[in-house]
């Protein structure tokens, strides 16, 4: 499914104008940003699936912006502590999500070089991949794969976990933005008039292997999720891991002492002595 968000009009804007001074109180720091709830329920839908694809296009700097850190889209849970906030820091030249999972915060960022403070963005892509046990998000922009940051949690585990689940959508309304599920990366590329090999590229890179995962992920380590489960059975292979160990130890011990003995009641071994 394929859902086109265009641009708001300025009648929708005034409608906007109360949610508008909530989002900011709630959310912090996104003055751009207002709430779309046509974007909600079109996101709601669509998080039910393992794969989809945000799209923002032509995204022109901002010359209000003193800080370069301008917001593009923000999801809250509202309620539930959890929310995700992509910002595109134009100074640092680094596309940055925030998440808040049950309080806690964690920052990543993707590095686009190509970044700068007066540069035009035709494309910025999302893929998002919430299957386990992997799952991920993958930038793309203007064609070009900027890279993979891991999700421990994701916008589905955000949304499900949640007593009432709901989520509102704070957007920059001045660009166009889509939502694509049941689909994959190289169709939302081509249709963004991307080369044949950026496509084939994404199809090789739709599955990283971990160790993908933390050689281009950019993050700040402020929390690290663990889950019960897994912390048991490390816990279980670990105590496996050290009985075997106390075993070779010990049957290394004994075969010492038999070789000392051995050495000790050999009259060739005697130093001192000599043979003829």
């Amino acid at each position: 499914h394929r859902y086109l968000l265009p641009p708001a009009s300025v009648a929708a804007k005034m409608r906007s104008l109360l949610p508008l001074i909530v989002a900011v109180a709630a959310i912090g720091n996104v003055a751009a940003i207002s709430l779309d709830s046509e974007s909600g329920k079109v996101l709601e839908e669509a998080l039910h699936n393992d794969q989809l694809v945000i799209s923002v296009k032509h995204i022109k700097p901002r010359r209000r912006v003193r800080t370069g850190v301008e917001t593009l889209l923000a999801i809250d849970f509202p309620g539930s502590r959890q929310k995700i906030v992509m910002q595109l820091d134009r100074r640092s030249r680094r596309v940055v999500l925030e998440t808040t999972e049950n309080g806690r915060m964690r920052g990543q960022h993707f590095t686009v070089d190509s970044l700068t403070e007066d540069s035009i963005i035709n494309s910025l892509v999302l893929s998002i991949q919430q299957n386990r046990p992997q799952p991920h998000i993958a930038l793309y922009i203007d064609c070009e794969k900027q890279g993979v940051i891991n999700t421990p949690r994701t916008l589905r585990d955000m949304f499900l976990t949640m007593r009432n689940p709901r989520l509102q959508v704070y957007r920059e309304r001045r660009y166009t933005m889509e939502v694509d599920s049941d689909t994959t990366i190289e169709r939302v590329l081509n249709r963004n008039n991307c080369p044949d090999t950026v496509q084939m590229q994404a199809i090789e890179a739709a599955a990283p292997t971990l160790n993908e995962i933390q050689r281009v992920r950019g993050d700040i380590p402020i929390i690290h999720d663990c889950d019960d489960n897994m912390l048991v059975k490390a816990i279980n292979e670990l105590v496996t891991i050290v009985k075997q160990l106390r075993e070779e130890v010990e049957t290394q011990r004994v075969e010492t002492h038999k070789l000392r003995q051995l050495l000790e009641e050999c009259d060739m071994c005697q130093p001192g002595e000599r043979w003829t």
